[in-house]
């Protein structure tokens, strides 16, 4: 059950679905043995309408988390630099 932002750091309560966005993660059942078992499990995750705007709930290494829609740039980097590195790719 939604009940607030999958922030951490935010405490608003879910409400209403227009407001901000759900996430809909699908994780695989891990075994007492760490092995992954062939079923699936499927949850949902909300983020408010102030935290969606700057981050997303993601599954990595087998963890649900938040993490940042854009990189910050390293102090001191350009934002031309860091585009024309990325098209040279």
């Amino acid at each position: 059950m939604l009940s607030k932002c999958a922030n951490p750091a935010c405490l608003s309560r879910f409400h209403y679905l227009h407001e901000g966005r759900i996430f809909k993660i699908e994780t695989r059942m891990v075994a007492s043995d760490g092995t992954h078992s062939p079923s699936r499990r499927i949850e949902y995750f909300w983020l408010c309408a102030r935290c969606v705007q700057s981050l997303a709930v993601v599954l990595e290494n087998g963890v649900v988390i938040t993490r940042p829609l854009h990189l910050q740039l390293a102090e001191g980097a350009r934002q031309e630099d860091s585009e024309g590195k990325r098209h040279m790719a």
